[in-house]
């Protein structure tokens, strides 16, 4: 469904709230089924005051999502609110409230400033170079302490653990500013036990396929050790420009006959909820990968990196999520002794995602600048 859908044009207030309007200006897509983004002004007095997003879930009228799902959605926009409670973090956008409006549901979040790291790892693809290992550790640092504070997280009854796990931690799904801040958005998709929620498989994809832990592509149990490979995946390609989980050359018909029957049924059942579940025909090369890469293909995307990230990037990576770090804290301990040894700090962010800005506006330019000299020259 798209803003129409709602019967609202650009320019028109959606709602008010707290004292604020809420002026609707461009529909970002549906990012779940029946769950559409959208960008707003908030406004008080008339004036702009600042962006925001908007999830909004329509009337069941207004679409043909089933209503079981518009249902479902209504729900999970309500245990994103509840559960954001207890996510008050620098490192995380805030949730502002949940607004119901003539049969349309809407959660506010904070617009992020900066830029994804999605951006940012076209930005530096365009000067074919990789970010250093002392930007890729800061930012995964920052990370993980995010995640050390999430995973962490207990709950008002009898303080006991809320057991959250991201589940999207992807290149979507972080912002980098120009003061080196790093912050993580979305918990909305993350998997509690927060008390009265709805019980949520983990066996269903939640971010970007290609950053998802082994276990969570095969439909087996994710804990907190699947979002820190995430971000080992994410601090890889980063560095390399390389996704371990993106290397449909390596999975050859001699690798794939390498698995055990049990094995393989969990990959052609993983690859089945896949296709149930709408996902990219690219996912299916993902879930091969997850089940036959070994330490092996860690070693040898890593072997040319500064030695405290490939040491890192080794352990996150490992196969078994026993074998990797079991805490985000002991990552954030590792990746703050490695820092301290390089002396690295926001100001050299800054300075380094200034260096890349140039390099590929240089580049870009003289693209099409070549463009424009070969469109004169065939004239």
């Amino acid at each position: 469904m798209s803003a129409t859908g709602f019967g609202v044009p650009k320019g028109a207030i959606l709602f008010e709230e707290n004292g604020f309007q809420y002026e609707f200006r461009e529909d970002l897509g549906e990012i779940h089924q029946g769950v559409h983004l959208l960008l707003a002004w908030r406004r008080e007095g008339g004036r702009p005051q600042d962006k925001v997003l908007i999830k909004a879930v329509g009337p069941s009228s207004a679409t043909t999502t089933p209503i079981s799902r518009i249902k479902r959605a209504r729900v999970r926009l309500e245990e994103q609110v509840r559960l954001s409670k207890f996510l008050a973090h620098p490192g995380i956008l805030e949730v502002h409230g949940l607004k119901k409006v003539e049969g349309t549901w809407y959660v506010i979040s904070e617009y992020p400033s900066g830029n994804s790291l999605s951006s940012l790892l076209t930005l530096v693809g365009e000067c074919r170079r990789w970010y250093s290992p002392h930007f890729t550790m800061f930012v995964g640092a920052r990370i993980a302490d995010v995640l050390a504070f999430a995973h962490g997280v207990k709950g008002e009854q009898w303080q006991r653990p809320l057991k959250i796990v991201h589940r999207a931690i992807d290149a979507d799904h972080v912002f980098l500013d120009w003061n080196g801040i790093v912050r993580v958005s979305d918990f909305g998709l993350a998997l509690s036990t927060l008390p009265g929620r709805v019980p949520s498989t983990a066996r269903r994809l939640q971010g970007d396929g290609f950053y998802s832990s082994p276990e969570m592509l095969l439909g087996k149990r994710v804990d907190a050790r699947s979002d820190l490979f995430s971000l080992g995946v994410l601090m890889l390609e980063m560095s390399t420009g390389n996704n371990l989980l993106y290397a449909p050359d390596e999975v050859t018909e001699e690798v794939k006959a390498s698995l055990n029957p049990s094995q393989l049924r969990r990959v052609m059942r993983a690859i089945q909820r896949a296709q149930l579940s709408r996902c990219s025909p690219l996912l299916e090369d993902a879930i091969w990968r997850a089940a036959t890469y070994t330490q092996a293909d860690v070693d040898r995307l890593t072997a040319n990196l500064y030695e405290g990230l490939r040491i890192t990037l080794r352990k996150l990576l490992h196969p078994m999520p026993g074998e990797r770090y079991q805490t985000a804290g002991a990552l954030v301990a590792d990746l703050s002794r490695w820092l301290g040894e390089l002396t690295f700090n926001p100001e050299d962010v800054v300075a380094e995602l200034m260096s890349v800005m140039d390099e590929a506006g240089r580049r870009m330019a003289g693209t099409e600048l070549q463009h424009s000299l070969g469109e004169n020259t065939t004239a």
